[in-house]
């Protein structure tokens, strides 16, 4: 199988595909090739014993408004949920009272915005596939939170 990466790389470069999209299918190729499976044997993880509850953490010495202002709420949102039968973003679909995933995550951002006098930054990586219809939706639903970038 490792000698037929020439005929696949030539095919994407030949569809004009960019250098780091044929290295991340190279890398994602070779591991396949070499029989990685990418998973995690169980006896590999640790259990987690003891967690801090936040109502037992010291206070914060920082101003909350100012730690939030150099804060960005960064969401992936990159992948289209053909498994289960949609053809647009899964955040976009619609979990509880007519609202969306991607309307709890608004929410959640305009709570924070609100609540600490705040503009903590908001930023969902899409993929070309889910791009054009969350702009939509949020322009649609979430206006004030839509802020194209570069």
């Amino acid at each position: 199988m490792a000698d037929q990466w020439p005929a696949f790389e030539a095919k994407m470069k030949e569809a004009k595909l960019s250098n780091a999209a044929i290295g991340a299918f190279k890398m994602n190729y070779d591991q396949l090739v070499a029989g990685v499976t990418g998973l995690v044997p169980e006896n590999d993880i640790d259990l987690v014993t003891d967690l801090p509850r936040l109502d037992s953490l010291p206070p914060s010495n920082g101003d909350v408004q100012s730690l939030l202002s150099a804060t960005a709420v960064l969401k992936l949102n990159g992948g289209l949920g053909t498994s289960m039968g949609l053809e647009k973003a899964k955040s976009l679909l619609e979990v509880k009272d007519g609202k969306t995933f991607l309307d709890l995550i608004a929410e959640q951002v305009k709570h924070m915005r609100k609540e600490y006098n705040s503009n903590v930054k908001f930023i969902l990586m899409n993929s070309f596939s889910t791009s054009d219809d969350t702009k939509a939706f949020l322009k649609q639903r979430h206006s004030d939170l839509l802020q194209v970038c570069g």
